[in-house]
């Protein structure tokens, strides 16, 4: 008898938590037992389940200390129902429409995927419980939360609440080994709709390569391979993990005839047909299956590569599995409120649907592994492992074998019966290379050899093994001047940075210090929750911490949170409870300058051989498009003057001090 597994859907509102329900019962109903609980609703431990499984991040972290560690936990990707958005298509060109939603997070992330799907012929305002600015529009638009609108709009476009993505359904079934029981027309029905929702586009408002661009990001999600096949048995589109399994180039397969491509002798192809071949090594499965839409129809082929059952298969999925079940971070867990960050992140979610190496650089703490874990979260590699490992920790000769393994007895202390390297326990995966610039140069060619032929070698063995990995990398370094000093190879930088990404440091966003402070106290606290930092912190601490450098970024901020927490009686923070370290610098009083502050007094140095007033001080922050009036200049001149870093040099304007200018070299070190 098959025992029935339990999962409890976390959501903010009941009916996404309903959706979801709905959806799964439709899916595994026989399978699985389904129940909702809000996240406000979570008070105790939650133990009675297979799967706990969240609609966001956030609530994730919320819920944290009422989870058991023993149950499995999945932070659900959500998409538009792609069945409910044909009324979006009518909308005007340009026209402005409201979008409602629960949350802020909820709000932005479910107009992102209207962006994604082609749908960007409106402009989207959004709309959630809190949001104190909206304009009145004729024309709304709400996935199942109509009953939050602030007024009543003449058009109501409900589409439904936001559901599971095949990736998720695919990840539930496996934590829960009921796999076996998932329809196997879920995908062909999902891509079925997408096609039909494609043409719909295409045919009032998109070019027809944009409809196709639009198909390809999805079925890139799926881990195993797909591709679309007209009726004549061309290939028309394929996915990336298709390329992988026949080992061949997109250009190599596109607009061929299947059964060329496919080296395998079929007579034609029949719907839901299944059959077995060898593929570059690879036993596989194939699985035909026919979709119609409108006067056409063609084929939607599945290629799965057929678990093996020998010792090393099973090694390695056990090995595998340990970074799979991890609790991985997503673009919702990068906290800010800056517009440069959210460009920063925008740009990241763009790579996710790549599958190019991608650099990180920038200062420790900024967040660059919540960065790599969301975009292997949101690729068609989630579902398999991520694998980090950073190369400062270990010692040069253990670098190599880390990455490549080793073979049984090939040095003194060698585990016996040999060891896997990250590249073959991350195979189908992605791979976090975390300080990249500290890779032996001995080490670098090997590994600029992996990412252009994607075989490795094992130290001691002269076999190769195909490996299908992503390399996301990251540094704290300017690689290219270790480049200058003959420390990093420079084929390999260009090799590696392909798709470069560059963190911004705490200090260049000072609208987020107090927006993490609440956050992270808030986190911290148990009941009543702050509305304000005036509750936490007095006045003067608050303004020394907007003005204080961060040079751990947000990592330190997390950490002075902590540490603020354990010593918190219910008075108010004042400067003496911060640590000593951030007064002082080398027992001198660190001096800490807001952004409009330190512009100013690098103007002062850009020009020390001359006295400057404010007059010229305005000028050249209109040169420069700095938003600062002369107002304001004169009140920084006059706080500058105070703590000594410029003073006055007669009639004709100031000069910066010795102490300005150390300062800025403190600063900027």
């Amino acid at each position: 008898m098959i025992k029935i597994k339990k999962i409890l859907v976390v959501s903010e509102g009941r009916n996404t938590g309903i959706r979801i329900l709905n959806q799964l019962n439709q899916l595994l109903g026989k399978y699985v037992e389904v129940d909702n609980m809000l996240i406000s609703e979570m008070k105790s431990k939650e133990a009675d389940a297979d799967l706990i499984l969240f609609t966001s991040a956030h609530f994730l972290i919320r819920a944290s200390r009422y989870i058991d560690s023993s149950v499995p936990t999945l932070v659900a990707k959500r998409v538009i129902d792609h069945k409910n958005i044909k009324e979006i298509i009518s909308i005007e060109y340009d026209e402005d429409v409201l979008f409602i939603n629960d949350s802020y997070e909820s709000t932005k992330e479910a107009i992102e995927q209207l962006y994604e799907l082609g749908l960007d012929h409106v402009r989207y305002n959004a709309y959630y419980p809190g949001c104190s600015s909206f304009p009145q529009l004729q024309t709304a638009i709400t996935p199942g939360e109509g009953q939050l609108a602030p007024y009543k709009p003449e058009k109501l476009i409900d589409i439904g609440s936001r559901i599971l993505d095949v990736e998720t359904i695919h990840e539930i079934t496996r934590i829960l080994d009921v796999d076996k029981f998932l329809k196997d027309s879920l995908i062909t029905d999902y891509i079925r709709d997408i096609v039909e929702i494609s043409r719909e586009i295409d045919e009032s408002r998109k070019t027809s390569n944009e409809s196709m661009q639009m198909l390809q990001m999805i079925v890139n999600t799926l881990d195993y391979g797909v591709a679309f096949v007209n009726s004549n048995g061309i290939i028309m589109s394929i996915n990336s993990k298709f390329e992988y399994i026949l080992g061949l180039k997109k250009k190599c397969i596109l607009e061929k005839n299947f059964q060329d491509i496919i080296r395998t002798p079929i007579n034609e192809l029949k719907d839901n047909s299944t059959f077995q071949a060898k593929i570059e090594n690879k036993e596989v499965s194939i699985n035909v299956r026919q979709v119609n839409f409108s006067k056409r129809y063609g084929f939607v082929i599945s290629v799965k590569i057929n678990k093996s059952s020998n010792e090393t298969d099973i090694k390695t999925s056990f090995t595998a599995s340990s970074y799979v079940k991890r609790n991985l971070h997503n673009f919702d867990d990068y906290l800010t409120i800056n517009n440069n960050v959210f460009n920063m992140i925008n740009r990241a979610k763009k790579f996710s649907k790549s599958d190019g190496t991608v650099l990180i650089t920038g200062e420790n703490g900024t967040g660059k592994e919540i960065l790599a874990q969301a975009i292997h979260m949101n690729s068609y590699r989630s579902s398999k492992s991520f694998v980090p490992i950073n190369i400062a920790t270990l010692t040069s000769n253990l670098v190599e074998a880390e990455l490549f393994g080793y073979e049984e007895g090939t040095f003194t202390g060698a585990v016996k019966g040999g060891k896997m390297g990250i590249f073959e326990i991350a195979d189908g995966g992605t791979i976090f290379i975390d300080e990249i610039g500290d890779v032996p140069v001995d080490v670098q060619a090997k590994l600029l050899r992996v990412l252009e032929e994607k075989r490795i070698r094992k130290i001691g063995s002269a076999d190769e093994l195909s490996v299908d990995v992503r390399i996301i990398s990251a540094t704290n370094k300017n690689l290219l001047d270790l480049i200058k000093e003959n420390k990093f190879r420079l084929d390999l930088f260009y090799r590696l940075n392909i798709l470069p990404l560059e963190t911004i440091p705490l200090r260049k966003r000072k609208e987020d210090v107090e927006f993490l402070l609440k956050y992270f106290i808030n986190i911290n606290l148990d009941d009543k929750k702050i509305k304000s930092l005036n509750e936490f912190f007095a006045q003067e601490t608050i303004e020394f911490l907007n003005k204080y450098q961060w040079p751990g970024n947000v990592r330190e901020l997390i950490n002075l949170i902590e540490y603020l927490m354990l010593i918190y009686e219910g008075e108010k923070i004042s400067l003496n409870h911060l640590h000593s370290y951030m007064h002082d610098v080398n027992g001198e009083r660190r001096i800490f300058l807001d952004e409009y502050e330190d512009w100013v007094l690098r103007k002062f140095s850009e020009n020390k051989n001359m006295p400057v007033g404010r007059a010229k001080i305005a000028e050249i922050a209109i040169e420069e498009g700095m938003d600062i009036k002369e107002g304001k200049i004169r009140r920084i001149i006059s706080d500058l003057k105070n703590m000594g870093l410029i003073n006055d040099d007669g009639s004709k304007g100031s000069k910066i001090t010795e102490l300005g200018e150390k300062t800025l070299a403190e600063i900027y070190k």
